[in-house]
This record gives structure tokens, sequence and C-alpha cells, in this order.
């Protein structure tokens, strides 16, 4: 594999002096209808491999890309970096910024192996019991009857809940819109808050949400109150598993979590030893 390094990288130039094609990338993310949040992310990680390099960031050559790859510490986070540069430099190269593709002679990195990690329905009984605060239980049960991601519940509002047609519209990945029926538990607490308006406004920005951090600190800190070792994404695990014990069919648990793939489903679902005995047992 040839990774000597491209001829025209000037690492006497500082990365931050040409930052425009990766602002044109961003117009282009945005034309695409890519959500901020990941446009944002997609141009931090792409910036901060340039700094790394010492580089331009459309002059990163192959080893500088190995190199910051390396210096992460997860699997899961080199994966994800590589898949950002990769998006990057096909499109340099598209675009004609640039002739060649550096992350085309690197070998991706193994993507890990994801393993179900749904909270139990006691631990989710055992935090329910906790003296909450009513916004705090209003994102668990979000979470865990919903299954919606932290930056999901942050954005929840009155509106999005209609309880006569038990339904909850919701915009997630890549500004995806669906509808998806309501549990009773989510409509019991629709019935408590307003009609329209954020459910939880932030306090420091007016007319605006709080931020899916908030949503995941906020229950996070509910779960070590009931001694559970656990974060805010397991509920959307342990809703998707639960789904999966009630006897759904995987197909209409994959369109439940709104994953376009159900291989990605697939990482939610944890199988229990009763089921897998009575699969066994259904065998003629």
């Amino acid at each position: 594999m040839d990774i000597t390094p491209s001829p025209h990288r000037h690492q006497s130039e500082p990365a931050d002096q040409a930052p425009d094609a990766v602002d044109d990338w961003l117009i282009a993310m945005r034309a695409q209808g890519l959500a901020a949040r990941t446009t944002t992310e997609r141009a931090r990680v792409i910036r901060q491999a340039a700094r790394a390099a010492g580089a331009r960031p459309d002059e990163l050559d192959p080893i500088s890309i190995q190199r910051f790859l390396a210096r992460a510490a997860a699997p899961g986070t080199r994966y994800a970096y590589y898949s950002v540069l990769r998006a990057w430099h096909r499109w340099l190269t598209r675009t004609g910024r640039r002739a060649d593709d550096p992350t085309a002679v690197i070998d991706p990195p193994r993507m890990p192996a994801g393993r179900p990690r749904p909270l139990t329905r006691d631990q989710l009984d055992r935090v329910l019991t906790l003296d909450l605060r009513p916004d705090t239980r209003a994102k668990i049960l979000l979470a865990a009857y919903a299954g919606l991601r932290a930056h999901e519940i942050a954005k929840i509002r009155g509106q999005d809940i209609d309880t006569r047609a038990a339904t909850l519209t919701v915009t997630g990945k890549g500004g995806r819109t669906d509808t998806l029926p309501l549990h009773p538990r989510i409509t019991a607490e629709a019935q408590r808050r307003p009609g329209q308006g954020y459910w939880f406004p932030s306090p420091t920005r007016p007319g605006r949400p709080i931020t899916g951090k908030s949503v995941s600190q906020a229950i996070s800190a509910a779960l070590r109150r009931a001694g559970i070792d656990a974060t805010a994404h397991q509920l959307r695990h342990a809703y998707a598993t639960e789904l999966l014990a009630a006897g759904a069919d995987s197909r209409i648990v994959q369109t439940l979590m709104r994953h376009s793939s159900l291989t990605t489903t697939a990482r939610y679902l944890g199988v229990s030893t009763d089921q897998q005995r009575a699969a066994i047992t259904a065998l003629h």
C-alpha cells in the first residue's frame, strides 16, 4: 500500500488558514437535508484531523489520516471518524477540489460488533419508583416507551402529540420525520402538559429547547440514584428489546425505531434465554 505523503501538502500552512472548503461542504450537506447535528460534527472531525496533521483540511495524506485514527481510543469512534473522512474526501474529488482520495489506500477500521445493552424491566421500574422531577420522569418515559433519542426528547413539543389519534410526530436523524403510535403512558403524560410549545424549554435560551446533552445528563443522574450503571441511550435499547419480547416482528421493531436498515436494529435487540428456549421448543 502506497502511503507516501501527498506532494502538494504544505506542512508550514496552519490548518485554520483554509476553512473555505469545509464551509462549502457544510452548505452542500445542508442542501442534502442532513441534520445540523450531523453536519456540525462532521466539520468538527475534519478540522480536528487537519489540526492534528498541521495541514489544510483538503490536503490530508494517508499517513496523517492513519495517525489521527490511531489516536482514537474506542473502536466505534475510530470507525466513525474514518466514515467522516471518507465522505469528506469523496466530496472533494467529486467536486474537483482534489484529484486523489487518500482514504482509498487505507484499510478501513474494523466495525465494532454492536451488543445490545438494554435496561431490564426491573431496572426501569426501579428508577420510575423514585421521587423524580416531573420533567425527568417525562424524559425517561419518552425514551423507554417511545424509543426517542436524547436530542429528539429535547425538542418535543405539545403539538407533536395528538392524544385523540394517539400519535407522536418526531423528527430524528437526517431530518427524517415519522408519526408513531403513542403508548398509553405517554398519552397520560401529554394530558398533564401544554398542547403547544416545548415540553422542556431552555432556561437560558428563550424560545429554544434544552439540549440533548442536558436530557442525557438528567436521565443518567436518575439511573445512578436508582443504583443502575447505565446511560440514557440504553433505554432505547430496552424499548427495542421489550417490543421483541412482546412478540413484535423485527421488521416492525425496525419501523418503530426508525432505522433505515434492519442490521442497525439488530444491534439494539437483546434476546433472552427464555426466548431462545421457546424457539427451540417450537421446532417440530
